[in-house]
Formats: structure tokens, sequence, C-alpha cells
């Protein structure tokens, strides 16, 4: 028999694969050996490979294997992660390509239109493993949102619940305007942006000159949600302003303004506007200063009936129109170009607005005890 000259994976990974598969080598049951077991980090139903899932497969498969080889039970489960966020986004594209609007299907018709989704396209990443030789046993393959694991997820959620470690409060999120979800900060990719530097005047009240303070923001379309102006206690230009009051451009609330280290004194004129809640360092300004939150945000990044003015109007279409009503009102003092980052949803590839929500936590402190003592 002659021997071919070159190595040809095709005629015989598939044929040796198969092979394991039929005589069951990758399969587990509980017996007397010592066991060892890798749950797979389950790479979410929606994708492909990449190559952190190659390193990450490979590593696992040669751990696996030199487990079997030294006599252990060795047992690797294979997976998929449900993704909710992802899948979504790419249901709703699929559907608005058929007209359809998720917002006209009910719960049950939309979640039918993602496992739809999910099965035609969630066995991808499990045949690629295959491909790879991933020496998984297949029979115990799991989804993160089958019947087993969603009654696991219930039953944890309720043992935390009522052991008092899972509560629910109000926090500062990355919200998705268009996904309507709150977001992880890994799910933010910052976006180096040429925009603008608005200068905005904001009247001292009961000055007898006339004076006001001016503000740079790039967000002049949040001035409505202000509740406060702070400035730096050790900035000399504006000593002048310490105890007085503004007047928020074209809203007309009266707000304090207040001394905190935080204001960078060589950033705009060294007077920050404080917008509690859509701002992240804002929100911690409030937080400490005991000042009102006002969220003038719909959930789909429309002004609120809370903002007073502009409402039902997108945010952006704010922007431009705010410029042109502070010019003319005469509060605009200047605008500048400027480059800054800004934050988008790695999924809808929208914007994402920093925004208060009543969302679900962990308190960590009782397992980083735990983590602690081993």
């Amino acid at each position: 028999m002659e021997l071919a000259s070159k190595y040809n994976p095709a005629d015989v990974e598939g044929k040796w694969y198969q092979y394991w598969l039929d005589n069951k080598l990758f399969s587990s049951k509980p017996d007397g050996r010592e066991p060892y077991t890798v749950v797979i980090p389950p790479p979410n139903v929606t994708g492909v490979l990449h190559m952190g899932h190659m390193l990450n497969n490979t590593i696992q498969d040669i751990l696996i294997r030199r487990a079997r080889m030294e006599g252990k039970n060795a047992c690797w489960v294979p997976g998929t992660d449900h993704a909710s966020i992802a899948t979504e986004a790419k249901v709703v594209n699929k559907l608005a390509g058929q007209g359809i609007k998720k917002t006209d299907l009910t719960r049950d018709e939309f979640l039918k239109h993602a496992w739809d989704w999910t099965e035609e396209h969630g066995g991808i990443i499990l045949k690629q493993l295959r491909k790879l030789g991933a020496s998984c046993d297949w029979d115990r393959t799991a989804f993160t949102m089958d019947e087993e694991r969603s009654e696991s997820v219930i039953k944890v959620f309720v043992d935390l619940y009522n052991k008092g470690l899972i509560y629910r409060g109000v926090r500062m999120v990355n919200w998705d305007p268009k996904a309507l979800t709150a977001l992880s900060d890994e799910e933010v990719i910052y976006k180096e942006e040429h925009s603008k530097l608005y200068y905005l005047r904001y009247k001292v009240e009961g000055d007898a000159e006339g004076r006001y303070a001016v503000v740079a923001t790039t967000r002049p379309e949040t001035i409505m949600g202000d509740t406060a102006m702070c400035i730096n206690p050790n900035d000399p230009k504006n000593q002048w302003l310490k105890g007085k009051k503004v007047i928020v451009p074209l809203v007309n609330r009266v707000i304090p303004v207040i001394e905190d280290d935080y204001v960078d004194i060589e950033f705009g004129t060294g007077c920050l506007k404080v917008t509690p809640a859509h701002d992240v360092n804002d929100y911690m300004l409030g937080e400490k200063y005991n000042l009102p939150s006002i969220d003038i945000f719909n959930d789909n990044g429309t002004l609120s009936e809370a903002a007073g003015l502009y409402v039902g109007m997108d945010r952006f279409d704010v922007r431009k129109q705010i410029e042109e009503d502070l010019q003319a009102a005469g509060l605009l003092e200047k605008v500048e170009a400027y480059t800054n980052k800004v934050g988008f949803s790695e999924r809808t590839n929208v914007a994402i607005e920093p925004k208060l929500s009543m969302q679900w936590f962990l308190k960590m402190q009782h397992f980083a005890d735990m983590a602690l003592l081993l």
C-alpha cells in the first residue's frame, strides 16, 4: 500500500472521529474511577468559532484527554448560551426584513421566532467543535434555555433571594435604547467621534450685574435634567460662584452651586452641570450631596414628560434643535469642534444612554468571604 506524500485531514479525521463517536469513546458515566469534569464555557448560540474559542477549547481538550490517559473518568460537557441580547438583535433584524415589528408580536409569538432562529443557527458552533475533534460527551449537550437549565436557574434565583443575597434597586446602567435593555460594561464599545463642545450660559440668580457662569458640555440635550452646578473649591476663577444659585438655560430651573474636588479645573470653564439621572459621575455627586434626579429620557431614547421641553423627540434631534434655541435665546456662548469617546452597544451599534433603572443585583461580599477562605 502506497502512503500519501502529504497528510490530507479530509481523508483521515472524519473517518476516525466518527469511529470515536460510534464507539462512545467520549461518553462518561459515574463509576469508581476518579472523576474529572469540564463544563465548556458555552459559546453564543448565534455565533461561530473565533480564535479565542479555538484557544479555549484546545486547552480544555488537552486537559480532558490527559485525564483519560491517566485513567480518570473524564467528562467534557458541551453546550451553547442563549445570548439573549445578541439573539434578540438578530431576530429583530430578521423580522424587520420581513416587515414585522417586534412590538406587533405577543411574547409567545416573538419567542417562537427566537426558537426558530436558535434551531436554525444554534448547531453551527457545535458542528465546528466536532470538526476540530473536540472530545465532548455529546449526549450531554445542553442549552442555557432548555427546560432543565431554566428550572435550575429559577431554583437558584429563588434560593439566593430567600437568603437575602439578591435584591432590586435603582442604579445607573448602560442603557441600549434600541434593544431596550441594560448592558454590562463588557458590551459597550467606545468609539472616537468628532462631535461638538457647547458652551452654555447659566445666569446667576438675583445678580444685579446680569452675570452668568459658562458650562461646557457635549450633551446640551440633557440640561432638562440638571439639578446642580459643581465647581472645584480650589479653582480661583470660579470663587465668585460659591454660595450662589444659577438658572438652567431655557428650563429656568434654579439650581445650587455645589463644590467638589472631582471637578477638573482645566476642562472647559471649570463649571460642571450635574445631571444625576444621566451620567455615572453626576450620579455619584447626586448621591453625595443628596441632589434630586430627573429622568428626562424614555426607554427608547426620546424625551419624556419629565423633561418639560422637546417631549417625544429623539435625543439626537433635540441636540440639533436645542443648539438653535439656545443661540436664539442668547444662552449659547460658543460651539467648538471636539473629539471624544462615545459608548456604543456591541449588539445594536447605537449610542448607549447612561440611565437610572430598576435592576436585580447580587450581593458579592458573602461569596468574596467564602473565596478568601479557600
